[in-house]
This record gives C-alpha cells, structure tokens and sequence, in this order.
C-alpha cells in the first residue's frame, strides 16, 4: 500500500476517534444529540476498501478488500428529517432493523458531514458511521462487549459515489 494512503488513513480513523469521542465526552450514552439542519435522502454504492480488526486475535491488524474472502460492497439508503431523525438503511442489520433494542445517541447531519451512533439499552454493543458527503469516505465502527476485558472492534472503510 502506498504511504500516502496508508497516512491518509490514519487520518481518517484519528479524525474519526476524536469526534466521536468528543460527542460522546459530553453526552452520555442515554440522552441524544441531534443535529440535523436539512431534509436529506440519498441512495449510494459504496466500494469496500479495508477493513480494521481489534480483538483478541488482532491488534489493530488492517485487510485490504483483496485480502478477504467476501464482498463487502454495499448499497445503503440515508434519510433525514430536519431536526428529528437520521437513519441509514442496508449499512448493517443493527442499523436497519434496531427498533426498541437500541437507542440513536448521536445523529448529525451539517454541511458535508454525517455522523450516527447507535448503542445497545445494555450499553454493551455500538455502531456508529460517519460519510464524508463532498469526497465519499465512509467509515463503519463496530464494538462489541464493551463492558468486559474482550471488548472487540471492527471498523470498515468504503469509498461512495456521491455523484448519483
């Protein structure tokens, strides 16, 4: 992998980190933060590109698309209702079909950004995503058992075509 792709990376997951970290600093995991100043719905293609393991096997231990076994190219539906909900349909089934078993704590959606989080009641599994609209960039973190000492992450990065 070139190294500017690779610094270009650990960019992303750095500026990823700190928002989401600064979100979630401030508001606790049970009262939601909403920003959503426009109406918004859009239907992308996103392009797998890599793929980021942390868990018991793996430090941090980055797979290129070419190195795993199945596709993970995808289709998703984002839609918006200014001031009230972000939602984002196809990304994975926690999003698409997390009725009563999870609450949304973060939704924005301002200017080129979309940010969601979403954590289980028992505050033990959370997604979160965030698309850059204006480049395309879109990364997927998934932790799991975060209470216990073998909490585990899984953060996918994929390339959208905005332009559609």
């Amino acid at each position: 992998m070139c190294r500017l792709c690779e610094k270009t990376s650990k960019w992303i997951v750095k500026k990823l980190f700190i928002i989401l970290f600064s979100y979630f600093f401030f508001f606790n995991a049970h009262s939601a933060f909403i920003d959503i100043t426009i109406d918004y719905k859009k239907n992308l293609e996103c392009k797998f590109e890599k793929l980021i393991l942390k868990n018991q096997k793996y430090n941090y231990k980055v797979f290129h698309a070419d190195q795993l076994n199945e596709k993970k190219d995808i289709k998703i539906r984002i839609n918006a209702i200014k001031s009230k909900k972000l939602r984002i349909i196809g990304l994975s089934d926690f999003f698409t079909s997390s009725s009563n078993k999870s609450i949304y704590d973060t939704q924005i959606l301002k200017n080129d950004t979309i940010l969601i989080r979403a954590i289980t009641k028992d505050n033990n599994y959370s997604e979160s995503v965030f698309i850059n609209k204006s480049s395309g960039e879109m990364v997927h973190e998934i932790t799991s058992d975060i209470k216990s000492n073998s909490k585990s992450k899984e953060i996918s990065f994929y390339f959208c075509d905005t332009k559609r």
